[in-house]
């Protein structure tokens, strides 16, 4: 149930105790809020301005953030501990010439295109994404609660997604066979999401400008200062000096791979949030995949190799949504419109021809259904019956789908190696295996799999004709295959937890290095 905890510090700060019906004073208010939101927008857009953020994350780390901005230019600097009596430098952006010189203090330095620098740590991506306040936007269903000085307080219902799946997860828990007890925990979260439900969003907005003043996102909270509007047009400091990794993708990107990663992690650190990176396996060079936003993970890749398809956690909390990344452009666009409204998608495929994307979705913790996307249909299609599946591959002929679905909804443990036809009609192929199933093969006429002695095999597409791969690989996991079918890239660990890529050939067993460093590397993606 954690993520029900998240639930509850997601969308907009505070909630009201009752519901109320707006009058025609509201409404004119309201209008009013907009006209100025729209108007601050646009000086944001185009004049010179400052401002400040405080942010706080769920686990009670603080940062300030210092913007100037001179549109298209801004200068970023990340304060840790800004409250303190001796904050300390975390990160400092400058955006000239359409790039970003990135330095962290202890850490990264270069120039890269906008949101490619791979950050240490994901908290300085997602702080630029919300870094500019958002104008309000009026909707019929807002209700002008009040003003608390120069404040606006407006109540906001749900989205359609935050609802989905805030009820989704009541029903889930309704389910449950060993009830809550009334103190527990998760009795309490079960409270506050009922609550949210009944109450709604609470905005508080600039009555002066009509740009937002705090917001709740995620795992981490916003409040914005007042912008200061400048007369003249600040100057942006130019920081040339370093290593310039702006350079585009490669004309050969079968080397190119998505990867998670997580860069300040070390020994002895807990866990913490990795992003969707991009590495080329043949030099070593790490990029971030362009995603503005919260952490996205790797999904697939699309239209030859220029686009990504990527998985990530909606800033409004309304679940994980399906994301195409044009890392030509640096543009990005969500799939799967109200169909994927408060949900969670994983485990995004493209079929051989390039014309199709399978991929899960689901309100529920246990169990997921594969749904299609086409260029023809407006809506992603559900296909067969929902079951805890853990991944998904195209089989060769693209007729179909071989999925590792798990024996026990929910509960981990082994699996059972299914195919699905373009129905979702599953046959299984061989059951109680280990941790994956994965097509491979110079055709996608092979299944690499982990058997329960934690060993690497490959069969044919019937389970049949099963070979070890080189000493069965007992070291690595999470395999993704090369888009010739003939490698894998898998993760190793060793015993101080650290993990990194290695690639495998599939005939000999042979294994080859990557160039990076140890770190925190997690769930490739090569085609």
């Amino acid at each position: 149930m954690g993520l029900l905890v998240r639930l509850i510090s997601t969308g907009f700060l505070f909630t009201l105790p009752v519901p109320f019906a707006a009058g025609a004073a509201d409404r004119i208010g309201l209008d009013q809020l907009e006209e100025k939101a729209s108007e601050s927008k646009a000086r944001l857009q185009a004049g010179p301005a400052r401002w400040t953020v405080r942010a706080t994350t769920a686990t009670g780390a603080r940062f300030g953030l210092r913007i100037v901005s001179a549109p298209p230019e801004f200068e970023a600097r990340i304060l840790l501990k800004p409250d303190s009596s001796r904050p300390e430098p975390f990160a400092r952006i400058v955006s000239q010439g359409g790039k970003w010189a990135v330095e962290e203090f202890g850490g990264l330095k270069g120039i890269y295109r906008p949101w490619e620098a791979p950050f240490s740590y994901e908290v300085v991506a997602l702080l630029l994404s919300e870094a500019w306040p958002p104008p309000y936007v009026r909707s019929e269903e807002h209700v002008l609660k009040g003003k608390v000085g120069e404040t606006m307080v407006v109540r906001a219902p749900l989205s359609g997604g935050q609802r989905g799946l805030a009820e989704s997860f009541l029903r889930e828990a309704a389910e449950m066979e060993t009830k809550p007890g009334a103190e527990s925990e998760l009795a309490r979260n079960l409270k506050a999401i009922r609550t949210r439900l009944k109450d709604g969003n609470q905005l508080r907005v600039d009555g002066r400008t009509g740009l937002m003043e705090r917001l709740a996102l995620g795992n981490i909270e916003l409040e914005y200062g007042r912008v200061e509007w400048l007369k003249e047009r600040p100057e942006i400091p130019n920081l040339n000096s370093y290593p310039d990794f702006s350079a585009p993708l490669p004309a050969d990107r079968d080397g190119i791979i998505m990867i998670g990663r997580a860069g300040g992690w070390r020994p002895g650190y807990p866990e913490m949030d990795s992003g969707g990176h991009l590495l080329n396996i043949d030099t070593g060079k790490v990029t971030r995949i362009p995603f503005v936003g919260n952490s996205c993970l790797p999904g697939c890749f699309s239209d030859q190799r220029t686009k990504v398809v990527v998985t990530a956690r909606e800033n409004d909390g309304s679940g994980v949504g399906l994301y195409l990344i044009d890392l030509l452009k640096g543009e990005q666009i969500r799939l799967g419109g109200d169909t994927f409204a408060g949900g969670l998608c994983e485990h995004p495929v493209l079929s051989p021809d390039g014309k199709m994307l399978a991929v899960t979705f689901s309100r529920r913790r246990s169990t997921r259904q594969i749904h299609l996307l086409t260029p023809e249909h407006e809506a992603p299609q559900p296909v067969g019956e929902p079951q805890d599946i853990r991944s998904l591959s195209w089989v060769g002929d693209g007729r179909g789908l071989i999925g590792l679905v798990g024996d026990r909804p929910g509960r981990g443990g082994a699996g059972k190696i299914v195919r699905f036809d373009l129905n979702g009609v599953p046959s299984v192929i061989r059951a109680h295996v280990g941790g994956f199933a994965l097509v491979v093969g110079g055709e996608g006429e092979l299944i690499l799999f982990q058997d329960r002695d934690g060993l690497c095999y490959t069969s044919d597409l019937e389970g049949r004709a099963v070979r070890r791969v080189g000493d069965g690989l007992p070291d690595l996991a999470s395999p993704a295959v090369s888009p010739e079918g003939t490698h894998v890239v898998m993760i190793a660990r060793d015993d101080r937890k650290r993990s990194w890529p290695v690639v495998v050939e599939l005939k000999s067993g042979k294994r080859f290095p990557v160039k990076v460093n140890r770190g925190r590397w997690l769930l490739p993606a090569w085609k």
